[in-house]
């Protein structure tokens, strides 16, 4: 391509040099032939740095990528009008997660700076470098923007129409690349918005000369590398290694075209898994009075990292469902097989909504023929240090069990894990490394742990977030999907922060035939007393609860198995549970299984349920697993939801909405009540007319969310404090399926941080 002499002075140096920086830029030092001209990876992230304001955009609808470098985030507004073409192909190379750890090849910054180059290649300390596959090159679109500084643009090799993955970020104002006529030029398609500050880093780490590094001797684009920004870490005797390139870690869509609402909300959960027998669903809600956007991510252990597995809007007040296997649908393959995965909910709303929610989400699966349950978690608002704490107070290692011990990276550094077992045989403790975003676990079963029922602490060096799932299998079959075998499992989600001295659980029972437990865990170095409340639905307001104290010595833990006779509670009742622990944080868990037959064919298809204890409450708290079957009675299904006001002071009443969303944008407040200082209800979905009757009106109506919603207001408030709090107060779900097989429990996902049961507001004359 001619470039006259006029815009060579622009840049200052020889026209050789001009010359080469542009060969640089079309990618004829990439290595690569014209045809077979590299690209990025890209996908989804977790970030910390706040996203922009939708001021800072030209166009409140452009579409925004975040890319996540080991020198910050860089957000890039795309001019989706001007180069349709262009961002669309960008948009593809992101979302199909190709951007993931390719590196910036070119720092063209002497003797003048120019631009900085990537998308075309990634390196692995054990297979080196590698070139990207690409898609077929794209037109050069004539977009009417300049290259100016700040600016993005696609290289290109000397052919016109050539360009496919690699971009270059214009440092400086470089216009003689702007296009002049049909065969020349370079396509603007984006402009940097936020993180200027961190490219401006990496222009002044200058480059080097790795053509001749021994790590890249003989691969083909070995040349390409001469100018190669490196970190300080990078010694030539040693060779390349990963940690000295700049580094895309993570690419993101953080809002898409159209809309004017950053992806600014996440939630996750870490334990999914596709095999020949599984069926898992995932089940949406958007509880906001506007339209949402959203995509889910599947981060998986091994293999490419990320997949977007669905993306678009959810109407206002409406659910989803997203099939993710069936072992009944050999044709259901979004999932890939036999890969452990954990998924990521990302929303986003427009500014014009007042109240803006995450959109809420639970994981149903349904493996050896039990069903386990759990609401995502909502990150928002917890600290960095309460998510390196994971615990888990009940894990029952059987000869005739699974268990999966499971989290997943929050950040884009490698995580070094520390994973503790309290058994019956003393402490045993086991190190692992995570990948940054990635998710990783521990099958219990192959760690030749003893076995026996024991507790576990997770400590990360980065925040995570953490689960367990146990499933029972069964005897006497090389087929544990027998479906003459139903064995119970239960999952939960872990307790973060190392447990609390307060906390509560809203709904349990003591079922005929079942071994409900309440499991304890004290990691503490020192004896704690754990004081149980168990507050019925029946007790009076003076009433006292039924109480009991247990004790727990040091590094220790205890099941306290529930007795109808020594409770005093009669088989079937429910109930809320609260504990206090002084000032040592313990770590609660509630279990309850059917243990007669538990591992035999018998035709029975009972299950087990299982969940930690809360230590705050949200503003407002989704189940977004509703089930209810029409064609059936409530002889063999149930939904309970149990709600319980926390405030002693006799002077704070709780309000509370109990709301069914559907489908097609339907809402139903089917209950609504007061209740005062520690007192509860249960409510049954059964027992509501406008909700059976919507369930009935169709197939695509059996499924629904349950949101309760609350006010809690104090009428005497005292001088100075808070006369209301926004606390949908501790709540809880179960759903029970004796037909199916199918039961779960669950606390919900929580729309916010929520108030915590340590607040003094929560104490009599707090």
């Amino acid at each position: 391509m001619p470039i006259s002499s006029g815009k060579a002075t622009r840049i200052g140096g020889t026209r050789q040099r001009v010359r080469e920086w542009i060969s640089d830029i079309l990618g004829m030092r990439s290595g690569l032939r014209p045809e077979a001209f590299e690209g990025l990876e890209g996908r989804c992230l977790l970030g910390s740095t706040p996203l922009p304001a939708i001021g800072d955009l030209e166009t409140p609808t452009n579409p925004v990528v975040r890319l996540e470098t080991n020198f910050g985030d860089v957000d890039i507004e795309l001019f989706i009008g001007a180069a349709p073409i262009t961002v669309n192909n960008f948009l593809t190379y992101v979302t199909s997660q190709r951007f993931d750890g390719t590196f910036f090849h070119r720092n063209a910054v002497s003797p003048q700076v120019f631009v900085l180059q990537g998308g075309g290649f990634s390196f692995d300390n054990d297979t080196g470098l590698s070139a990207m596959d690409t898609d077929p090159p794209i037109v050069r679109e004539t977009t009417g923007r300049s290259n100016l500084a700040r600016t993005v643009a696609m290289a290109r090799t000397s052919q016109i129409d050539s360009a496919t993955s690699q971009f270059f970020i214009n440092y400086v104002d470089n216009t003689f690349l702007d296009p002049t006529g049909p065969s020349n030029g370079y396509a603007v398609f984006g402009r940097i918005v936020q993180g200027w500050d961190n490219v401006l880093a990496i222009q002044a780490i200058g480059a080097q000369n790795l053509s001749g590094d021994s790590r890249l001797t003989g691969h083909p684009s070995a040349g390409a590398m001469n100018e190669v920004p490196v970190r300080s870490s990078y010694s030539s005797a040693a060779g390349l290694m990963e940690q000295d390139l700049v580094t895309i870690i993570n690419a993101e869509v953080v809002k898409t075209a159209g809309n004017t609402g950053f992806f600014s909300h996440k939630v996750m959960y870490p334990d999914g898994f596709r095999s020949n027998r599984t069926t898992e669903t995932l089940e949406l809600v958007n509880p906001n009075s506007t339209t949402a956007t959203y995509q889910v991510i599947a981060r998986y252990e091994t293999g490419d990292r990320d997949q977007i597995i669905s993306a678009g809007t959810i109407n206002a007040n409406s659910t989803l469902t997203i099939r993710l296997s069936d072992a009944e649908d050999s044709g259901l393959t979004i999932m890939r097989l036999n890969t452990p995965y954990s998924l990521v909910v990302e929303s986003g709303l427009p500014p014009s909504e007042s109240n803006p929610q995450p959109v809420a989400a639970t994981i149903n699966r349904h493996d050896f023929n039990a069903t386990i349950g759990e609401s995502f978690f909502n990150p928002a608002g917890h600290p960095t240090s309460e998510l390196q704490t994971w615990d888990f107070a009940r894990i029952e290692r059987g000869d005739l069990s699974q268990e999966v011990l499971v989290w997943q990276n929050l950040t884009d550094q490698t995580a070094t894990l520390t994973i503790s077992f309290f058994t019956s045989q003393g402490q045993i403790d086991l190190i692992e490394t995570v990948e940054p975003y990635r998710r990783g676990g521990l099958e219990l079963w192959n760690l030749g742990l003893p076995l026996g029922v024991m507790s576990a602490r997770i400590s990360s060096t980065q925040p995570i977030v953490a689960a367990l799932s146990d499933w029972d299998i069964p005897s006497g079959t090389a087929n544990p999907g027998d479906a003459s075998y139903y064995t119970p499992a239960f999952g939960v989600l872990g307790v973060k922060g190392g447990g609390a001295t307060q906390g509560g659980l809203g709904d349990l029972t003591i079922t005929s035939g079942f071994t409900s437990t309440i499991s304890i865990f004290n990691p503490n170095g020192a004896g704690v007393v754990v004081t149980l409340r168990f507050w019925l639905d029946t007790r009076g307001p003076t009433e006292d609860p039924v109480t009991r104290s247990l004790v727990l010595s040091a590094s220790s833990r205890l099941d306290y198995v529930l007795d109808t006779t020594l409770l005093g509670i009669s088989a079937g009742e429910r109930f809320a549970v609260t504990y206090s622990s002084g000032s040592a944080p313990v770590t609660l868990q509630y279990t309850s299984v059917d243990d007669a037959d538990r591992y035999l064919a018998t035709g029975k298809r009972a299950d087990g349920v299982g969940t930690s204890f809360q230590s705050r409450m949200a503003p407002q708290v989704h189940f977004v697993d509703g089930r209810w079957d029409p064609a059936r009675d409530t002889t063999t299904q149930s939904e309970f939801i149990g709600i319980f006001n926390p405030f002693s002071r006799a002077s704070v009443t709780l309000d509370y909405i109990v709301r069914y969303t559907f489908v097609d944008g339907t809402t139903i407040d089917a209950a609504t009540g007061t209740l005062g200082a520690n007192a509860r209800v249960t409510l049954r979905t059964s027992s509501f007319t406008g909700v059976m009757s919507k369930v009935g009106a169709g197939a695509q109506f059996q499924r629904y969310t349950i949101s309760v919603i609350g006010t809690a207001t104090d009428s005497s408030p005292i001088l100075g404090g808070t006369s209301s709090w926004s606390t949908a107060g501790l709540v809880n779900f179960t759903r029970l399926d004796t037909a199916l097989g199918e039961s779960v429990t669950s606390s919900g996902m929580a729309s916010g941080f929520g108030l915590a049961f340590t607040s003094p507001d929560l104490l009599p004359g707090g």
